[in-house]
């Protein structure tokens, strides 16, 4: 795998936004209109409340917008505080790793906000950090399940690097150097599931993109070899874990974001309870009641089941990663949204009650797929006697079940109207819209603030 780094810095710094298919554009496009969307709602989350008073205790500098939060404070900061956001509600869309974009899309707004970038370049840069995340994924497909890195922050943070260090022109020599610099602030494990540490493995990933990037624009040096066994990040990381540097192969040629596609989450909560959630609103769009039901079982694949709560929430922070309370609710309301997962909702004494019929078990005969598809099989037993059941393999939102443009318009205006009125909402739709007509991002920055 010698030379990796090589062709990698060679693939971001090349990668023009006319090289780019159409395809890949509107994708691109649509992945930002959901993670800003997103990232609006999660501002007002306690994890990002808390980061954006820590910047502004400790940074006087206004050279970037803070999401919906009403301030400006400096390039690195805004991207702590921006990705924490992006991945506070657990709304944001997901991939075969984990949330490629929750650390992405924050750190090139805000270093093309810095730089005065166009739509067309922030385009570019995200797509290049796209493709260089879902390669490492790709090549170490049990990062997550077997490794127990969080690729959020692991793989994200280096995709970061790539799309930051894009908007700043790095050459190859510098763009190396900023990948190797990320690589070495990568981290993020998954036992900080349920708590606000999850989100923060985005913000870290944006920040620590920002500043890779502005370190090796100012000379910072790294290791040549970032990737390579036996040195970098597939052996540090992987501990012997499986390696295949085979999907670099493409890597310029093919483009992941639109030949695989991103999931976006119809569910504010985590995306491995999604498959189990679908077979329980199928159920009930079919009759069942609350009050028909005994109890619940419901199968799972191993990761799942090592990643997901089987027990009632404390708050509303582990409610989003706990299957009774989950399935309860999507039983009960028929539907999740925002307010499902707050801590008064978490409390509630009739979901708890119907949530304690519900367990969670591990079946061997589930498997998650090469894809990252994970089947769910629910058996529902009635107080009359009866048994109902339902296997989902594929989760809505997915690349097999994608939602339609209007719902995902829908879930746009909603989580970005929770935090700013309905005209500054048109105004960012349309503008993420045009994103390749802008001469500058700028404007798009100030709106996506808000007011003070």
């Amino acid at each position: 795998m010698g030379g990796l780094a090589d062709n990698v810095s060679a693939f971001v710094t090349g990668n023009d936004f006319d090289k780019l298919p159409a395809k890949v554009v509107d994708a691109a496009k649509a992945a930002f209109l959901d993670c800003v969307g997103v990232a609006l709602a999660g501002s007002a989350e306690e994890s990002a409340r808390i980061c954006g008073a820590l910047a502004r205790q400790e940074s006087g500098a206004t050279e970037a917008a803070v999401i919906g939060q009403g301030f400006r404070t400096s390039a690195t900061f805004a991207a702590l505080c921006n990705g924490t956001s992006a991945h506070a509600l657990d709304y944001d869309h997901s991939y075969l790793m984990g949330q490629p974009t929750a650390g992405l899309i924050p750190a090139v707004l805000t270093m093309g906000e810095v730089s005065d970038s166009s739509g067309r370049d922030v385009l570019a840069a995200y797509v290049a950090g796209f493709e260089l995340v879902s390669r490492l994924a790709r090549s170490m497909p049990q990062l997550s399940t077997h490794g127990h890195w969080h690729a959020t922050s692991s793989f994200g943070t280096v995709g970061a690097a790539a799309g930051c260090g894009r908007l700043a022109r790095l050459d190859a020599a510098g763009m190396r150097n900023a990948l190797g610099i990320a690589a070495s602030m990568a981290s993020g494990m998954v036992w900080n599931f349920a708590t606000m540490t999850k989100p923060l493995h985005a913000g870290l990933a944006a920040q620590n993109g920002v500043l890779a990037a502005r370190l090796a624009g100012q000379g910072f040096t790294s290791s040549p070899a970032v990737f390579e066994e036996g040195k970098g990040l597939f052996d540090c990381f992987g501990r012997g874990l499986a390696c295949d540097a085979t999907p670099f192969e493409s890597l310029g040629r093919t483009f992941d974001l639109a030949a695989i596609g991103v999931s976006v989450k119809p569910y504010p909560c985590g995306g491995l309870t999604h498959s189990a959630v679908d077979a329980v609103l199928e159920l009930r769009q079919e009759g069942l009641r609350a009050d028909q039901v005994d109890s619940m079982r419901v199968g799972v694949t191993s990761q799942v089941f090592d990643r997901i709560m089987n027990a009632p929430p404390a708050n509303g922070i582990e409610s989003k990663f706990s299957m009774p309370y989950i399935l309860a609710r999507a039983l009960a309301d028929g539907a999740l949204v925002l307010d499902t997962f707050t801590d008064d909702a978490a409390a509630d004494p009739a979901i708890r009650r119907l949530a304690e019929g519900i367990v969670m078990e591990l079946d061997a005969n589930l498997v998650e797929t090469t894809d990252g598809a994970r089947p769910a099989d629910v058996t529902v037993r009635l107080k009359d006697g009866g048994e109902l059941r339902r296997r989902v393999d594929h989760s809505r939102g997915r690349p097999e079940k994608p939602l339609t443009p209007v719902e995902l318009r829908e879930k746009f205006d909603t989580c970005a109207g929770s935090v700013l009125d309905p005209e500054r909402v048109r105004q960012i739709a349309e503008l993420i819209g045009e994103l390749d007509g802008l001469a500058s991002i700028r404007g798009l920055s100030e709106l996506l603030a808000g007011p003070e």
